[in-house]
Formats: structure tokens, C-alpha cells, sequence
């Protein structure tokens, strides 16, 4: 079995370690289900462009909002995300 040495996955598991619950939530929501945003109009295939918004935590006011792309085969790239002071729907 082929092991990634510790020295090269401590800092992937501590980047993932360090996003919010909102984040976390985001980005496996889109994960599973690419499409689970709304299309940005406008955008040229191959590749659509989306958002996906969703609270930070639970019990927050706060949000995230994760601009992204997704390209049949190719899969999803997050474009950048940031942080929305309204609350969501």
C-alpha cells in the first residue's frame, strides 16, 4: 500500500481542519451534487457557473456563498468563496 508520508497530509487535513461548518457543509454539498447551485446566466459550456449559499453554522446570521464551476468529466472548481452577512432563506 502506497502511504502519503504524514509530513505531506498534515497540512491538507489541517487546511480542511480549519473551515467552518458552513464551509465544510458547502463544499460537500456541491461535492455530491454539482448542479445543487444557481446557474449564473450567461456562462458558456462546456463548463456552467454557479453559486451555492448556505449559513456559516447552524446558529449564525452569517454566510457562505461558494462561486464555482463545474465541467462535464472534469468536475467541480471552486472559483473563490466568501463571506455574506445576510442570512439565508
Amino acid at each position: 500500500m502506497n502511504e502519503v508520508p504524514l509530513e505531506e497530509a498534515e497540512p491538507a487535513r489541517k487546511a480542511f481542519g480549519d473551515l467552518t461548518e458552513g464551509e465544510r457543509e458547502a463544499l460537500g454539498v456541491i461535492a455530491r451534487d454539482p448542479s445543487a447551485g444557481r446557474e449564473i446566466p450567461g456562462w458558456r459550456p462546456p463548463s456552467v457557473e454557479y453559486t451555492y449559499t448556505t449559513p456559516l453554522a447552524r446558529d449564525s446570521a452569517e454566510a457562505i456563498t461558494v462561486v464555482y464551476t463545474h465541467t462535464p468529466g472534469m468536475g467541480v472548481t471552486v472559483v473563490y468563496y466568501f463571506r455574506d452577512p445576510q442570512i439565508v432563506d
